[in-house]
């Protein structure tokens, strides 16, 4: 059996160089003294995970300095849990600490102390569920608290709804910039050009390693794998692991086995059949469908998507 090679493989396409490029722009300016909070809001399966890894492996650690720093948005939130998931972060105890202010006063001199320019707090949307309108105006205090009191910029990443965060805070909103909206490809347009290019560029890549795939440049195919991940490229790459995984002795996938990893793979459907099914025909209605649910189903309200 051979290896997967897909799975372990990072494809850049024009959303993921989009991000990329905004993460190192707000970098660039925080060495000159010109500090940012940058918010990336995107419904998941996206790749904004796959993203912010590939740019926390180009700014590796070193002993006693960490430029960037990762920190997950903690699931329960309270007044002291924040600084308590940045404490933990960079491995230090936060029971040692007696309250919240005593944590993020450690934590501020960690920070200064291992030369800490960037702060990637992921899943921020967790700091509003399950939060009252004080708590959630806490995390946006901390978080201004945090800027006006160090030298680093902030990435806070997650789904659509951390946008409340600058709603109830409106100091915070203040300091960040727009909003980048990682959202999925469109099944129109110089968007839906897009979602092709990164759909040709792993299966090309298939192909370089000796696999017999349909064509990049089929059409029907493109418009079969729209509907199935509604333009968002992180199902793409699933999909297309699952199909590495099922066929890898023979090395050759026909629709056959992408109805296969379709049916395996993908939980929440946009449609009632299988996209991948040859005796079904897709229409562009099926494509807008498809669309218009992920982003529902990431909050996107009507007037929303009206802008998309």
């Amino acid at each position: 059996m051979m290896s997967p090679y897909l799975r372990n493989t990072v494809i850049y396409h024009d959303r993921f160089d989009e991000v990329l490029k905004q993460i190192e722009q707000l970098w660039q300016r925080t060495l000159t003294g010109d500090k940012q909070i940058l918010p990336i809001a995107g419904p998941t399966r996206l790749g904004k995970s796959a993203v912010i890894a590939e740019y926390l492996r180009t700014r590796p650690s070193t002993l006693g300095s960490q430029p960037v720093l990762y920190i997950v948005a903690p699931e329960h939130h309270t007044a002291r849990a924040l600084p308590d998931a940045c404490l933990t972060s960079i491995g230090m105890n936060c029971s040692m600490y007696r309250n919240g202010s005593a944590a993020t006063s450690a934590f501020l001199k960690a920070i200064k102390r291992l030369g800490t320019k960037l702060i990637i707090f992921d899943e921020t949307q967790h700091l509003l569920e399950r939060s009252g309108q004080r708590t959630i105006r806490g995390a946006g205090d901390f978080l201004k608290g945090l800027l006006d009191s160090s030298d680093v910029s902030i990435v806070l990443a997650g789904l659509p709804a951390l946008e409340g965060l600058f709603s109830a805070n409106e100091q915070l909103a203040g300091r960040a910039r727009s909003t980048v909206r990682f959202f999925p490809y469109s099944w129109h347009g110089q968007e839906y050009k897009s979602f092709r290019k990164a759909l040709a560029g792993a299966i090309e890549m298939l192909g370089e390693h000796g696999w017999d795939m349909p064509d990049a440049k089929d059409a029907d195919f493109a418009m079969r794998m729209y509907v199935a991940t509604a333009g968002c490229y992180g199902l793409v790459h699933k999909i297309l692991c699952e199909v590495e995984a099922l066929k890898t002795d023979e090395q050759v996938a026909a629709y056959g086995a992408f109805a296969e990893a379709y049916e395996t793979t993908i939980r929440r459907r946009a449609v009632t059949f299988n996209p991948f099914d040859a005796d079904f025909s897709i229409e562009a209605e099926h494509m807008a469908a498809a669309y218009i649910q992920v982003l529902r189903e990431a909050g996107i309200t009507d007037r929303g998507l009206a802008k998309c």
